[in-house]
């Protein structure tokens, strides 16, 4: 089995597990959340790519729940849509901390000296917390009827950034 689908397995086996709509988005945010969060305390190089193939189909599976059926495609254009409301300076602020954890990861095994565990744990909370608040926003997207203003969007984003990495944090 390849990585998409265990992950599309795991996805599944919470929408099983949960009887409403809430619950079933809560069971696939939280799988992708501890996904990239695992995957982020790698210390197996870049994992950028992971981490939006997680969100990407973590977003088609929230939809789906929600009765909205998107492509890959599509879930990625909402992706962008999120962090644009968000703010490009403001994600790619954040995104430029999950690349500088990347790199703290990668110099270790470049010096050969191991990878550095403030790396992984910088990359593993911030991989998680964005997904988190990816999903969480996603969520609030699909069940008020793919209705949010941008300023909505915006601020679902960032307190739910906010509380997923004291989620994270908790959790590892």
């Amino acid at each position: 089995m390849n990585p998409e689908e265990i992950l599309r397995k795991k996805f599944e086996e919470e929408l099983d597990k949960a009887k409403d709509k809430g619950g079933k988005a809560d069971g696939v945010i939280w799988v992708a959340v501890l996904a990239n969060a695992g995957m982020g305390a790698v210390p197996l190089g870049i994992n950028i790519w992971t981490f939006a193939g997680v969100n990407t189909l973590m977003v088609v599976f929230l939809g789906g729940i929600y009765e909205y059926h998107l492509s890959q495609e599509d879930a990625g254009k909402l992706i962008k849509q999120i962090f644009g409301a968000v703010g490009w300076t403001w994600m790619a602020s954040v995104l430029g901390l999950k690349f500088f954890a990347e790199v703290l990861k990668g110099v270790g095994v470049i010096t050969l000296g191991g990878t550095t565990v403030a790396g992984m744990a910088l990359d593993a909370l911030l991989s998680g917390a964005v997904t988190y608040a990816l999903g969480y926003t996603t969520k609030d997207y699909f069940a008020k009827g793919k209705k949010m203003s941008k300023s909505e969007l915006e601020k679902s984003f960032k307190s739910r950034f906010e509380e997923g990495k004291q989620k994270v944090k908790n959790r590892g």
